[in-house]
């Protein structure tokens, strides 16, 4: 059970301490990105920053990842669909259950800004150099565009971009 907060326009639970650590020791030792470092065995094991959790709130589900709060704790961002179906806001006590999330959340990529991006290799270098994030906003901007004309521009200007990400670094 858990108090809806409210901190400027979010609201958020607060996720215990030992639920908090139990995630993050599933996650193995410090997330994703540390097991795929080659000296990762060479540094101490920290705790993952960010843990990505499938939330049930008041019997509905979601994806949501929690985040740090400060001083070691972790909390749980409640976002207007969730909080809508679970008929909860501010200051309501919710049923809250977490358990860790192990498929990917990455988006494919569109066959056509695959096949564009590949006729310039430093651009898609640079798109495969993007954060997980930053590619999915990326992504879910081009496919928006339905129309071939639309979604033609949107490439050019991908190019663009990522060309100039690509002299920048």
């Amino acid at each position: 059970m858990a108090t809806i907060y409210k901190i400027w326009m979010m609201r958020h639970v607060d996720v215990p301490h030992e639920v908090a650590r139990a995630l993050a020791g599933q996650m193995g030792s410090g997330g994703r990105a540390r097991a795929e470092r080659k000296d990762a065995r060479l540094r101490k094991p920290t705790k993952p920053k960010y843990i990505p959790v499938v939330a049930i709130v008041n019997g509905k589900s979601a994806r949501v990842t929690l985040v740090p709060a400060g001083g070691g704790r972790y909390r749980m961002q409640i976002n207007t669909a969730l909080r809508k179906a679970a008929r909860a806001d501010v200051g309501d006590v919710v049923s809250v259950e977490l358990s860790l999330d192990r498929t990917s959340r990455s988006l494919p990529v569109p066959p056509d800004l695959s096949a564009g991006l590949k006729r310039h290799p430093k651009a898609w270098k640079a798109f495969q150099a993007l954060g997980p994030g930053h590619r999915r906003h990326f992504i879910q901007w081009f496919d928006s565009a339905k129309s071939s004309a639309v979604r033609q521009r949107r490439l050019d200007r991908a190019v663009d971009v990522l060309l100039e990400r690509a002299l920048l670094r």
